[in-house]
């Protein structure tokens, strides 16, 4: 009796699980078809069904697919709350099943948003579960960029002790490289990698560091208009323009027309309205943009190179300011933020300080400081959205405050109208000072013509001695615009080697290279740029000034400027000199003299001379020598008393010599040696007045001379 109520038990028992399995199987069955349906109105982009099946899925099965899914379709759903549902239902996802990569990565995507700490670790337990996962070490990377980000050049207040941060922040710099290099050595052309981790040594002073990184991707054409941007910002910020220039044309290239538009066109329309808006308002698009040519024309500081640096300092201050300062939640445009425009306006500061937000009697913000030479501007972010806003002093009832004491809204206001940018040029080398001189004679060639000639001196000590290696070759050019910013003269020439007769030597030159431009040209007024770009090491000398070119006569009694020179040859040319009809004139461009060294030459040129009747011109000239002083030309030009004595003259009879000559020639080259031997030293005025004896018109020519002992 016993085994048979036993046996019924057993059987009853076998029974009952055999139906729970039964009904289990039925409910797993019924999970699927949920979840298969919530996938199929998720293809169908019925989000709000999906929703439904999924949740019906959770409640049948309790599955991590379904959990998972739901907090795909939460946070697409972009609120605070449904993001807090979502960060539940992924944890829950990863909870179930923890070898899911794709359910720990979502996971880990969520926690950036508002749990960075959880993030880093399940990044780390991703790198756990298979350590050649990229995407999670990119994202430490990221992660810890952020950090460095924050903390550079960051300080804390704490009840007026400024605290320094800048150790983290090079913790958190090494960490991040670290992360990122780890993900290059998995795939060594990863572009979000490369990007992000070049940028970065551009933040860290480091911008040699990412150009090899950005050109991995471009030699096998995986760039696009974004690693092209940057690798132009770390070749500007390294001075090496030609290479810039190149990558900012291909960036231009690959943009969209609104995106080109933006960048080339608006960014510099926004940079000069403050100046010239009460011009470009009456202008059509097409004029605008012609004006805006022009303005980069005279900008330009080098008309030399085959590039603008102008421009390029331009297009270096929208893609930094792209780079670093868009807000994409809030669609800002880098360029178009407060810190964006101060960076199209003056570039990058000489000095950033974040002060890292604290509480008071008020919550004092994330502020910034930024130094430039003359002002300081203060940013805070008052939302907290990574977007600074110019600071401007709290209100007695706001609860928030910047930790800035000053008002840069209204300070940058009037900035904007007084000063609307600044900018210092850069070459691709060192800056170098030349000496020179402009001189000008009747062209006897062409007619209406004047001949212009560029007379420039080189100092081996600074202009062409480079790390202990002497160098001459150089690239010349001499470029003139009328009023209008017309090119009317564009003059380049390439010099190898200058010789042992175009030296010229003086007390602040012991050694000075002189070469001479020629250039024809027609009378006309405007400014002028002489240019060096020397082969050693790019070395580059620009020098700018405004001129008249003169309009020789060719009836009238005409003179032409002056040369002071250190040696004069006739009956040949000479290569490198000043070239007059078989006159080859060594000028010096310093017009200084030593006593007891080389002799001091004059040579000028007349020309419409009349003939008497025996066909032979009459004239006279004086010379008139003054003292000079360039702290007032006019009031200072005084007697010297001696100066007669020297000139040949006795005590009292003036300061003045003449000379009467008769020629055949009525356009005489005149050269004679200049003897001050007896006077003293200092600066002096030489006037030369030439009298036609014949009809008695008069012509005068000026000269400043340099005599040193």
């Amino acid at each position: 009796m016993k085994s048979a109520i036993i046996y019924c038990l057993l059987s009853f028992i076998l029974f009952l699980n055999y139906c729970i399995k039964g009904i289990n199987l039925n409910g797993d069955d019924q999970s699927k078809e949920l979840y298969k349906k919530g996938i199929e109105a998720i293809h169908s982009k019925d989000t709000l069904n999906a929703e439904k099946y999924f949740k019906e899925s959770i409640r049948e099965n309790s599955d991590a697919a379904s959990y998972y899914e739901l907090a795909k379709i939460q946070f697409n759903h972009n609120t605070f709350y449904s993001r807090n549902l979502a960060f539940e239902n992924s944890r829950k996802a990863v909870w179930k099943e923890p070898n899911n990569l794709e359910y720990n990565y979502f996971y880990a995507e969520i926690c950036k948003s508002f749990a960075r700490f959880t993030a880093f670790d399940q990044y780390k337990k991703i790198l756990e579960l298979d350590s050649n996962q990229v995407d999670a070490w990119f994202n430490l990377g990221v992660l810890k960029e952020k950090d460095f980000t924050e903390y550079n050049n960051s300080v804390r207040n704490v009840d007026g002790f400024i605290a320094p941060l800048q150790e983290y922040a090079d913790e958190d710099f090494k960490e991040a490289e670290k992360y990122y290099l780890n993900a290059l050595k998995l795939d060594t052309v990863n572009f979000q990698t490369i990007l992000k981790l070049s940028l970065m040594y551009d933040k860290g002073n480091k911008p040699k560091k990412g150009i090899p990184l950005l050109q991995r991707l471009i030699n096998i054409n995986k760039a696009d208009k974004e690693i092209h941007l940057a690798l132009g910002l770390l070749y500007y910020k390294t001075s090496k323009l030609k290479e810039c220039f190149t990558e900012y044309q291909n960036a231009i290239e690959l943009m969209s027309e609104k995106e080109k538009e933006d960048f080339t066109f608006n960014s510099v329309k926004s940079l000069l309205q403050p100046a010239y808006d009460y011009v470009m308002k009456e202008m059509s698009d097409y004029e605008l943009r012609d004006f805006i040519d022009l303005y980069w024309k005279v900008s330009d500081p080098l008309y030399i190179t085959d590039y603008n640096e102008r421009l390029l300092e331009h297009y270096s201050r929208v893609a930094y300011a792209n780079l670093n300062f868009s807000v994409p939640s809030m669609k800002i445009v880098g360029w178009k933020s407060n810190q964006g425009e101060v960076i199209l306006r003056y570039g990058e500061p000489l000095n950033r300080t974040r002060i890292r937000p604290s509480l008071g009697d008020k919550v004092n913000m994330k502020t910034e400081v930024w130094d430039y030479s003359g002002f300081t501007l203060g940013f805070t972010d008052m939302a907290q959205s990574g977007n600074f806003i110019f600071a401007a002093p709290a209100g007695e009832k706001d609860k928030t405050a910047p930790q800035f004491s000053g008002d840069s809204q209204t300070f940058m206001n009037d900035l904007r109208s007084e000063y609307f940018t600044h900018y210092e040029p850069k070459y691709e080398g060192q800056k170098f000072d030349i000496v020179y001189d402009v001189l000008q004679f009747k062209s006897s060639e062409l007619r209406n013509h004047t001949d212009l000639y560029i007379d420039y001196g080189l100092n081996p000590i600074d202009s062409l001695i480079h790390n202990g290696i002497l160098n001459v070759e150089h690239d010349a050019a001499f470029f003139f615009f009328n009023n209008n910013s017309e090119e009317h003269i564009k003059k380049k020439e390439h010099i190898k080697s200058l010789g042992s007769k175009n030296i010229v030597s003086t007390i602040t030159h012991p050694i000075l290279y002189t070469n001479t431009l020629h250039v024809p040209a027609i009378t006309d007024s405007g400014y002028y740029s002489l240019e060096i770009l020397r082969n050693l090491d790019k070395g580059v000398s620009s020098n700018r000034g405004r001129m008249g070119i003169k309009k020789f006569s060719n009836i009238h009694l005409d003179i032409s400027d002056i040369i002071l020179a250190s040696r004069i040859e006739t009956g040949h040319e000479s290569k490198f000199t000043i070239n007059r009809n078989k006159i080859s004139i060594l000028s010096n461009p310093t017009k200084q003299f030593m006593k007891g060294a080389s002799p001091i030459y004059v040579y000028y040129e007349l020309y419409n001379l009349k003939k008497n009747s025996s066909g032979l011109t009459d004239f006279e000239q004086e010379v008139e020598v003054k003292e000079y002083s360039e702290e007032n030309k006019s009031g200072l030009e005084k007697t010297i008393g001696d100066i007669g004595k020297f000139l040949g003259f006795g005590k009292g009879e003036g300061i003045s010599f003449s000379s009467k000559y008769q020629s055949a020639e009525v356009n005489p080259q005149i050269h004679y040696q200049l003897d001050l031997s007896k006077a003293k030293t200092g600066k002096y005025l030489i006037t030369l007045t030439v009298t036609d004896k014949i009809d008695n018109s008069k012509v005068s020519s000026q000269t400043i001379i340099d005599w040193t002992n």
